[in-house]
């Protein structure tokens, strides 16, 4: 069962996890060997001399590689160099593209909580956007919540919000770090002072219902 819904290494560990592609890493031996995978256009790799190219990219490869469970991670980042014009309109392809194909879209949002929630009231999406990674507050968790959103958790989180995130739109994921899916699933399930064996099936279950149940 997949419990590790965005990671970016393909490993003996994670060969059960989704992993997240851009362009660039199209010919990459991880690319090839991923077993399950996340396409999408990162804020902090664009340009625009090449975003027309992306877009087509993701799109054909969610088309035609069979392995493509979702798009993303795309979103938007205030830290990065990248224009935010730019980023905006990389994330509205990948959103047409989720649209399209009916796949739900793994978001990156780094200080622009509200226009992600803004953009998607705007939008009325059909298909789900989770937010990666999410490190917020509590606040933010309800904020996200009420508006349809699931939450990824991955090593360093905030306890309260994790506390706050009702377990139907709970997920969890590796991303960059090179620890164990099962590690971080074991300190969640701590923090929430459940058993690990329960809060592995709950990840699991809604992992299976977004992303395979199709």
């Amino acid at each position: 069962m997949i419990t590790d819904i965005h990671s970016h290494t393909v490993s003996a560990t994670k060969e059960d996890a989704i992993t997240s592609f851009c362009m660039k890493d199209k010919d990459t031996d991880d690319f090839i060997s991923a077993k399950y995978i996340s396409a999408g256009i990162h804020p902090w790799y664009i340009s625009p001399d090449d975003i027309r190219l992306q877009t087509e990219w993701v799109e054909q490869t969610a088309i035609n590689d069979k392995r493509v469970v979702a798009i993303g991670e795309c979103g938007t980042d205030k830290l990065c160099d990248t224009d935010m014009n730019l980023q905006i309109r990389a994330l509205r392809s990948c959103i047409d593209i989720s649209e399209k194909l009916n796949l739900p879209l793994i978001i990156h949002s780094v200080k622009t909580s509200g226009e992600i929630i803004r953009l998607r009231k705007t939008l009325n999406p059909k298909q789900t956007w989770i937010i990666h990674g999410f490190r917020g507050k509590p606040e933010q968790v309800m904020q996200y919540i009420r508006n349809g959103f699931y939450l990824s958790f991955g090593k360093l989180y905030n306890t309260e919000s994790l506390k706050a995130t009702p377990t139907d739109k709970l997920l969890f994921e590796t991303d960059e770090s090179h620890i164990n899916i099962n590690d971080i699933v074991k300190d969640a399930a701590k923090s929430l002072d459940i058993s690990y064996d329960k809060l592995y099936s709950i990840a699991s279950e809604n992992a299976k219902r977004l992303f395979f149940n199709r």
